[in-house]
């Protein structure tokens, strides 16, 4: 069977990093959304092609071979042209910076078919020691997230000193450690590779309560936390799968929905009403009022006071449907 894609280009012409995953978050480029085999991420070529930057990104980038296809603006190849575009290189400079992210390895992996959704499932297994190698994050290190030290033992949020990273654990809905994120200045991954991050919620084993704030990032449970409001749970991104929603649905009464003040979040929050109207789980929305989402996109860019007014203020969808015709 011929390898041949879309993009016309065989997957070994040209090279492929190591870990796709980490190579985007080193690249600064957002990961908005995953399936199986894709992960979505605005286009960055899209300002450049369309003269506007890319609000609803479909963008896709494979997780084994590095390709790409924007299917707004039909910007697509391989990996090293991705890096030309995100970093300025010309394709010389590009597939040397690929070539420092573990190409030969990554490609002996898709040589021998050793795909990442084979890789997920046969994936070594991770035991509380592994968290040893960690410490408590730093008091600078914390001031600068507005993250209290109870507020991170709470969720159990670590910190590699090596590296000066922040550590959040991935466990299951069970407890059981399947591995975590590493987070710094212009840095992400997934450790272990293909880690299965939808069986769970951030932040689910800190739970107390039938009230659930539902946030895309880790770190913000812990704001939250620190601002007097309890019962933050991390998506780890704008898109929910069937068991986090499943999750959300057996152990919570009331949900306010936080995803980020942007589009996609506001696009992801108004699936989670959808999928749980009339299931008897109250979803409201955390009210962002007339904040700048440039400057105020999610509770970690917000002040305490905001946070508190947001989740006080928080609305059920249909009052403001009927706020608006009664205006009308």
């Amino acid at each position: 069977m011929s390898r041949r894609t879309r993009a016309g280009r065989d997957p070994f012409d040209s090279p492929i990093p190591g870990d796709v995953e980490s190579a985007l978050g080193k690249l600064g480029i957002q990961i908005v959304g995953e399936d199986r085999e894709n992960f979505r991420i605005p286009c960055p070529a899209h300002l450049r092609r369309k003269g506007k930057e890319d609000r609803d990104p479909s963008c896709y980038v494979h997780k084994d071979t590095g390709l790409f296809l924007c299917f707004s603006c039909d910007f697509r190849g391989p990996f090293v042209a991705l890096v030309t575009e995100a970093k300025g290189l010309n394709s010389e400079g590009a597939a040397e910076w690929v070539a420092q992210q573990g190409t030969i390895d990554r490609a002996v992996r898709l040589l021998a078919g050793d795909t990442f959704a084979k890789k997920r499932d046969q994936q070594d297994e991770i035991g509380e020691s592994h968290l040893a190698l960690f410490t408590e994050p730093p008091a600078e290190a914390l001031a600068s997230r507005r993250i209290s030290a109870e507020a991170a033992r709470r969720f159990e949020i670590l910190w590699d000193p090596s590296r000066r990273l922040w550590i959040f654990p991935v466990r299951d809905k069970a407890g059981k450690l399947l591995g975590w994120q590493e987070k710094g200045k212009g840095y992400f991954r997934n450790y272990p590779e293909g880690i299965q991050k939808g069986l769970s919620l951030f932040g689910l084993q800190a739970l107390d309560g039938e009230e659930g704030v539902l946030v895309e990032s880790p770190v913000d449970t812990a704001v939250l936390w620190t601002d007097g409001i309890p019962g933050g749970l991390a998506s780890y991104g704008a898109i929910l799968t069937p068991v986090q929603l499943d999750i959300l649905a057996d152990r919570l009464g009331r949900l306010v929905d936080a995803h980020d003040n942007d589009h996609d979040g506001r696009r992801e929050r108004t699936k989670v009403y959808q999928h749980f109207h009339g299931t008897g789980l109250l979803v409201r929305y955390f009210d962002y009022g007339g904040l700048d989402p440039e400057q105020y996109k999610d509770p970690g860019q917000m002040t305490t006071e905001q946070n508190l007014t947001a989740y006080k203020s928080a609305y059920h969808p249909m009052q403001r449907r009927l706020a608006s015709l009664r205006r009308s």
